[in-house]
């Protein structure tokens, strides 16, 4: 138990997390409206699952900080089952509305849990070594998780199509649901055995709790007061309004340019290739310096202008064909940026607060996400996707602004011999 490598336990638990989200990532919409939503009850329980993200991100975050990373997570999976439970007999918008609570808090409590145990214990097992390297070649992998998932996720609807017929009150979709439920059970089993906290200080679950207040505070402190820290925060809205652009509509959007929109296989290979493109990106990026340079804040600038301009192009794509592949590219450009982003905020903010800190960043991500599905799912309705597209991409592309000024501050520094350079010296 104590000599297993943190990077290989990290990629098996993370990959087979993303492999259960992937099962029911390319139907979710489809599944409520066959079990009777229109696409805007569709929107509003989707906005439910992101606002519940968002209130409990933090509280989560200082949870996981004050008790322990692996306790965490595991609660996370208790929650995912109890939410597939819902979800899998839920009938009218209520039920769905509850079901996609239960999940939001499923994904609360599991975002940065795992991710904080990772980079604590590689930094453990590995003092001094290439946590940006790690990053991307965990990011290689961990993506074909939900990219397997999405595939067969994609298929499970062809196979099951005689499941309504044979179960009252089931959708054809209802199979990814029964199949994501098994699959979290399994990884209950699979976390308690293969997990194992070294780098966390334990403490008495009473006094964690008490000290949660006092984490949360400190973490939005250093998250607000910090400027480093605030404008990667910053950054992280954008991207949250870019990433849920294009997740609230490419479903729809596909299905407007396919033949027959009835073969579902479509939605798990484009699914399944989007994070198949991820990890090419992540891959990319493992090339360390070779591709990135020796700046990761003048790269990520350049990364993030590429990438609202890839989604403009994307938006006036009238074939399926062009679609998937400016679909993909833009994909493979958000991995490329994944490490390096995680390696620089990681190297400049407090280990006892990283958790929570990775909750605070992932909570700007899901606000920049709503404020996205918000104001693009409208601009959608009323002027249609190719419009809405076109402002989402050129607001990404201007958010490169935020790395721009990191990265010119910290050079400014390092040409007056303040700093280093072009990393973490903003203070």
């Amino acid at each position: 138990m104590a000599g297993r490598d943190p990077l290989k336990v990290y990629v098996l638990n993370q990959m087979i997390h993303w492999f259960f989200v992937g099962l029911t990532l390319p139907v979710l919409v489809l599944y409520m409206t066959d079990k009777g939503l229109d696409l805007f009850q569709a929107g509003i329980a989707l906005s439910v699952y992101s606002g519940t993200v968002i209130l409990l991100e933090l509280p989560t975050g200082g949870l996981s900080d004050s008790i322990g990373r692996k306790k965490v997570y595991l609660l996370s999976l208790v929650f995912s089952l109890f939410s597939g439970g819902v979800l899998l007999f839920a009938e009218g918008t209520p039920l769905f509305l509850i079901g996609f609570v239960i999940y939001g808090i499923a994904r609360a409590l599991s975002s940065g849990s795992m991710d904080a145990w990772f980079v604590d214990e590689f930094n453990l097992a590995n003092p001094g070594g290439d946590l940006q390297k790690a990053l991307a070649t965990a990011n290689v992998f961990i993506p074909l998780g939900i990219g397997f998932g999405s595939l067969l996720g994609g298929v499970i609807p062809m196979l099951a199509s005689d499941l309504p017929a044979a179960v009252e009150g089931m959708s054809i979709y209802s199979a990814n649901i029964m199949l994501m439920m098994i699959v979290v059970a399994i990884q209950i089993v699979l976390t308690s055995l293969l997990v194992e906290e070294r780098s966390f200080k334990r403490q008495a679950e009473r006094s964690g709790l008490k000290a949660l207040p006092e984490v949360l505070s400190d973490a939005i402190s250093h998250g607000i007061k910090d400027r480093f820290t605030f404008i990667m925060l910053l950054s992280s809205v954008f991207l949250g309004f870019g990433l849920l652009s294009v997740e609230l509509l490419w479903q729809p959007r596909a299905q407007m340019l396919m033949a027959d929109p009835t073969q579902t296989w479509v939605f798990g290979v484009l699914a399944a290739g989007y994070f198949a493109a991820l990890s090419v990106g992540n891959l990319l990026a493992s090339r360390g310096s070779a591709l990135l340079g020796r700046s990761p804040l003048r790269s990520l600038t350049w990364i993030r202008l590429l990438s609202g301009t890839v989604l403009v192009v994307l938006s006036w794509q009238s074939g399926l064909l062009g679609f998937a592949i400016l679909y993909l590219l833009l994909y493979a450009v958000f991995g490329l940026a994944n490490s390096p982003h995680a390696a620089v905020f990681n190297d400049h903010i407090p280990k006892q607060r990283r958790s929570t800190l990775m909750s605070f960043e992932s909570l700007m991500v899901q606000a920049g996400g709503l404020v996205g599905s918000l104001t693009i799912g409208w601009l959608a309705e009323n002027s249609g996707i190719n419009a809405a597209w076109t402002a989402a991409g050129i607001v990404l592309a201007a958010s490169s602004i935020t790395y721009g000024y990191l990265w010119m501050k910290g050079r400014g520094r390092s040409n007056d011999g303040s700093g280093p350079g072009d990393t973490t010296q903003v203070a």
